[in-house]
């Protein structure tokens, strides 16, 4: 009896241990995410996100038939024939994307009106039965996986229930166009600035309202199973304009608090399908959203259009247009950022324990303008070179030094351009036992970095050595308690910023 029962010890305890070697995956999928926040806590972030540091997404809808002329005028259910995308290649789309080094991409999937930009079963204001006539999103979707990218749909559904900034729009009292406007409300409210206050003097959403939504962001999961679900700021409400100066860093300021988003039943009623149907499909995603719209510790959080100066212990990402200044819309006669500054952005954000996911519209027509596709070419080459200092890194604990700042930090912070580099800036990623150092420039001559004295992290002894990446040339440098002084090749042709490959001892 004494050796049945030893066996039947044994034979639990290599089962609980098995168990243990199991991912985390396998171990959720006997407990479904309920949905309740303590539930939705038990997700993680996927490393390959983590890991892949750099996407692209693109901004478009029936608002980007505005810009072609005579249009600017005309409202959204004036635009439904115009908005043919006549021109759409989601081939080439990918291709883009694969050749700009972007590791996940994706479309808008919904924006500013009740039109969603899937094949939808809930909803004949699609891009299927109206408009385009082809379904972009799945199009996109075969595309961009079949390029070993990450598939990424973002939902920006805030301006859908839009009575106060459509008051002299006569379509949106017709109930055939209900469902693109959202249902009449708030007919008697008098005294509001347009994208300033409209937001709080407007009344909450109404259940028909907020069922249809739950109801759309449910199919996009169910149809599309995307690896990226972002939800913009109509989310949760927590970054509404009107609450600047009212909440900030998760603390109340003011008595007049208004947060205009969708409710807590229905946020984790569609996190919980979103990760129970990725635990079905044994694939890791991720949800992201604007700071504060859900507790932390369930998807990642994101900036909008802007930079921070800290170090960060949770992995973040930030949305940055590539307009200049935002416009997120491709317009006539628009300016964007420069491979350049797009680079040194990547850098410091990685740096920083951050993702970028960068906005590229397209024209009306459904194609890339050509300069925009020569800048994202600009940077896919560098980081054909370069990638290794920022795919699959990690941060290190320090992540930079150098002259430069950020004027204006956190949401909202680029609408023009308001970061700017030296070849005097560093930003440091790791990987393994190699410390990149990277030069947010082509400096000359004598570097010094004084991060890496050996009486700081980079102690005596660590180097086993240094290389300038695409260079042949031996870097000749000096180790001491104050710096790392290093000679730059004088003929080195490497363009924006330039990367020091750092070997340390195990």
């Amino acid at each position: 009896m004494k050796k049945g029962l030893f066996f039947i010890l044994v034979l639990s305890f290599i089962g609980c241990n098995s168990k243990k070697g199991s991912n985390n995956t396998d171990a959720l999928k006997a407990n479904v995410y309920k949905p309740t926040w303590s539930s939705l806590q038990q997700h993680e972030t996927p490393q390959w996100l983590k890991d892949a540091k750099f996407g692209i997404y693109t901004h478009f809808s029936l608002e980007s038939m505005r810009f072609k002329n005579g249009n600017e005028n005309k409202h959204f259910h004036e635009l439904l024939n115009e908005f043919k995308f006549e021109n759409f290649n989601a081939a080439a789309w990918a291709e883009l994307f694969k050749r700009a080094g972007a590791k996940f991409a994706g479309p808008v999937a919904w924006h500013g009106s009740g039109m969603v930009h899937w094949n939808s079963d809930v909803t004949e204001f699609d891009v299927v039965d109206k408009g385009p006539k082809k379904d972009i999103t799945g199009l996109l979707k075969e595309e961009i996986t079949k390029r070993d990218m990450k598939f990424l749909m973002s939902f920006h559904t805030g301006y859908w229930y839009r009575a106060l900034l459509d008051r002299d729009n006569p379509g949106r009292k017709k109930p055939e166009f209900y469902e693109l406007y959202g249902e009449p409300h708030d007919e008697n409210v008098t005294n509001f600035t347009p994208w300033k206050d409209h937001a709080e003097k407007q009344s909450k959403y109404s259940n028909t309202y907020s069922d249809l939504w739950l109801k759309k962001m449910m199919e996009s999961t169910t149809k599309y199973s995307p690896d990226i679900s972002w939800a913009d700021v109509s989310f949760g409400g927590s970054v509404w304009a009107h609450n600047v100066g009212k909440f900030k860093h998760g603390k109340t300021l003011s008595d007049s608090l208004y947060f205009g988003g969708y409710d807590e039943v229905r946020q984790r009623k569609y996190l919980s399908h979103f990760f129970n149907n990725a635990l079905e499909k044994n694939k890791e995603v991720e949800f992201v959203y604007k700071e504060h719209d859900i507790p932390p510790g369930i998807g990642m959080r994101n900036f909008e259009n802007g930079l921070i100066d800290k170090l960060t212990y949770d992995t973040w990402m930030t949305d940055i247009d590539i307009c200049n200044p935002v416009s997120w819309w491709y317009k006539p006669n628009i300016g964007i950022k420069k491979a350049n500054l797009l680079v040194d952005m990547l850098v410091d954000i990685t740096a920083k324990n951050g993702i970028l996911l960068l906005n590229v519209p397209p024209k009306p027509d459904g194609t890339f303008a050509q300069f925009i596709k020569d800048e994202l070419y600009e940077v896919g080459d560098w980081l054909q070179l370069n990638g290794e200092a920022i795919y699959g890194t990690m941060p290190w604990s320090i992540y930079g030094e150098g002259p430069s700042y950020l004027p204006v930090t956190g949401h909202y912070s680029e609408k023009r351009e308001n970061a700017k580099y030296t070849d005097k800036d560093f930003r440091f990623t790791q990987k393994d036992n190699t410390l990149y150092a990277i030069c947010l420039g082509i400096p000359k001559g004598e570097i010094t970095i004084n991060s890496l004295g050996s009486n700081a992290r980079l102690n005596k002894n660590d180097i086993v050595s240094l290389e300038l990446i695409g260079s042949d040339a031996k870097i000749e440098y000096h180790h001491n308690p104050y710096n790392l002084t290093l000679q730059m090749p004088a003929n080195f042709e490497g363009k924006y910023a330039c990367v020091f490959k750092i070997k340390r001892k195990s």
